[in-house]
């Protein structure tokens, strides 16, 4: 059975129970924050200034997860 029928068919089986069920996001603003914590990491080796480019990628982490979420809509 193919992602949507098995998606489509849980929804049905969750609809006739009665239960309601969250659609579920795809989580991509973890992956955006863990790839400015590298990318400032790397940013940071490079410079000679490590602990920089950490807290760098942190911030700048934190903004664009949260962008992130805001257009995927998660919140």
């Amino acid at each position: 059975m193919a992602g949507n029928e098995k998606e489509l068919k849980q929804e049905e089986m969750a609809v006739k129970s009665g239960e309601k069920q969250e659609i579920s996001r795809s989580g991509i603003s973890g992956l955006v924050f863990v790839g400015c914590l590298l990318l400032g990491l790397a940013i940071g080796f490079l410079a000679g200034n490590i602990v920089v480019g950490v807290i760098g990628g942190l911030g700048v982490g934190f903004i664009a997860m949260a962008a992130a979420r805001y257009a995927t809509g998660e919140w």
